[in-house]
C-alpha cells in the first residue's frame, strides 16, 4: 500500500512537472515569436521618424543667450523665440538588424530673435538679438516617434543697441554683427504624423551667444 501511495505521488508529481514544463515552452515560444515579429517589421520598415522629402517647421522658446551687457549692466530679457524649417534630403542610407533601415540627413534655416533692456537711474538701455543660420543635422531613432539628431549650424549674430539719456531724452545707437557657429542635439517626439514636441541644446564656439536650452513644438508636412 505504501509502495503504490508513493508511486502516486511520484507520478502526479511527474505530471505537474511535464505541465508546467509545456507551459513554460509554449510562453517561450511565444516570447520568441513575438520578439521575431518585431525585428522582422522593423527590418522591413524601419522606425524612421525623417524620412527623405519631409518639410518641418519649429517654433521654440529658449533661454537668452546674453547675461551681461558690454558694460557690465544686468538686463532683464524675454525669452529667445526662434523659427526653424527644414528638409530631409536624404534617409534610410543606414542598414541595422536592431532599428531597420535608419539614418536622416537634413539641412535648414533658423531665425532667433531676444530682446533685452536695462533701466538705470539716467539711462535706457535696450538690445536685440537676431541669429541668422544654415543648419544640418543627422538623425537616428532609436524608438518610434522618437527622432533623435545632432548637428552643426553657421550664421551671424546680428545686434541692435540703443541707449537714451532720461534727463536729455539725447539717443545713442549702435549695431553689430558677429560670427556665430556651433553644434546642437535635440529629440523630437511626434503625437501623429504631422505634430510633435522637441527640445534641444546647442552651443556657439564664437562668443556663446546662442540659446544653451530650448523647447517647443514641431510640424512635419
Amino acid at each position: 500500500m505504501f509502495y503504490n501511495t508513493l508511486f502516486v505521488k511520484h507520478a502526479l508529481y511527474l505530471h505537474l512537472y511535464i505541465q508546467n514544463e509545456t507551459k513554460m515552452k509554449k510562453i517561450l515560444v511565444l516570447l520568441v515569436s513575438a520578439f521575431v515579429c518585431l525585428t522582422a517589421s522593423a527590418k522591413v520598415s524601419g522606425i524612421e521618424d525623417a524620412k527623405k522629402g519631409d518639410f518641418n517647421l519649429g517654433l521654440q522658446l529658449g533661454l537668452p543667450a546674453v547675461d551681461k551687457f558690454e558694460n557690465g549692466d544686468d538686463p532683464s530679457a524675454i525669452p529667445n523665440l526662434s523659427l526653424d524649417a527644414s528638409w530631409v534630403l536624404t534617409s534610410g542610407f543606414i542598414n541595422t538588424k536592431a532599428f531597420g533601415q535608419n539614418g536622416a540627413i537634413d539641412l535648414g534655416l533658423y531665425y532667433g530673435f531676444c530682446h533685452y533692456w536695462y533701466d538705470e537711474k539716467d539711462w535706457d538701455e535696450t538690445l536685440n538679438q537676431n541669429i541668422i543660420l544654415v543648419r544640418s543635422g543627422f538623425h537616428f531613432q532609436f524608438v518610434p516617434k522618437l527622432d533623435t539628431y545632432a548637428g552643426a549650424f553657421a550664421g551671424a549674430n546680428v545686434w541692435f543697441w540703443n541707449a537714451e539719456n532720461k534727463s536729455t531724452g539725447a539717443e545713442t545707437d549702435n549695431d553689430d554683427t558677429d560670427a556665430c557657429f556651433g553644434l546642437f542635439t535635440g529629440a523630437k517626439y511626434y503625437f501623429s504624423d504631422a505634430v510633435g514636441v522637441k527640445a534641444e541644446l546647442g552651443h556657439d564656439f564664437n562668443e556663446d551667444n546662442y540659446p544653451l536650452i530650448s523647447a517647443g513644438i514641431t510640424f512635419r508636412f
